[in-house]
């Protein structure tokens, strides 16, 4: 299969313009209309219930890995592989939180509450709130939302995923709080994607992969691309 890089990153350069554009109080206004409220109910980070998986990118992994001083195998693990070389080296595409054997993230406590957030909560009185400085990975922090070019749509529109909290009311405060969340993450959502595509420049020919979910990768040899490169994991 062939792979032509520099056509995906000319797309992604058109959506990241576009995603510049959004506006904040626009989002915050349909945020608002939608209503959320968190339930504290732990369901989007336990198995059973819905998908939860984290994808997680090189400067999120740093955060975690310094303010809890843990190490990158600690923190998390390779995604699921996308293709397979002629070596019989899997490849993925960026790095997952990490889970207990029972599918659980393994900073969800017994009440719910979670250790990155608690964290981050009691650092609030000595910075502000960045772009890119957050210890909460971005699809934590503004779950159950997130924006998407659906169906090849020119502008990015909110989607929601599943979650009881939806429908609450939401005041406008908190919705600007998210709105400037959401568009920060889709903004590092496609640099991240451009930067993976540029350190990707080799592999253009690949074989998809079809039979890891049955078989496992155990014994392979994984290659994991994110946008500082290559990292290989031998098991």
């Amino acid at each position: 299969m062939r792979f032509n890089i520099l056509d995906a990153v000319s797309d992604l350069e058109i959506k990241k313009s576009m995603a510049d554009k959004l506006s904040i109080n626009e989002m915050a206004k349909q945020l608002v209309s939608i209503g959320f409220e968190c339930m504290m109910c732990g369901e989007c980070c336990r198995a059973g219930s819905a998908d939860n998986t984290v994808i997680l990118f090189p400067d999120e992994i740093r955060l975690i890995m310094d303010a809890h001083g843990m190490a990158l195998e600690d923190v998390c693990e390779p995604s699921i592989p996308q293709f397979i070389d002629d070596s019989g080296i899997l490849h993925c595409f960026e790095w997952v939180l990490k889970r207990h054997s029972n599918g659980n993230c393994i900073f969800i406590q017994a009440d719910n509450t979670c250790m990155l957030y608690q964290q981050r909560q009691e650092q609030r009185h000595q910075q502000k709130h960045q772009q890119g400085h957050q210890q909460r990975p971005w699809i934590c922090s503004t779950y159950p939302f997130f924006l998407a070019f659906a169906d090849g749509a020119a502008k990015p529109e909110i989607m929601v995923s599943e979650c009881r909290g939806v429908g609450r009311p939401m005041n406008e405060e908190d919705a600007l709080t998210l709105a400037e969340l959401l568009k920060a993450r889709l903004l590092a959502e496609i640099t991240e994607e451009i930067g993976l595509l540029e350190k990707l420049k080799g592999f253009e020919d690949w074989e998809p992969t079809r039979f890891y979910s049955g078989q496992g990768y155990q014994g392979y040899t994984i290659a994991v691309h994110d946008s500082c490169g290559m990292t290989y994991i031998t098991d």
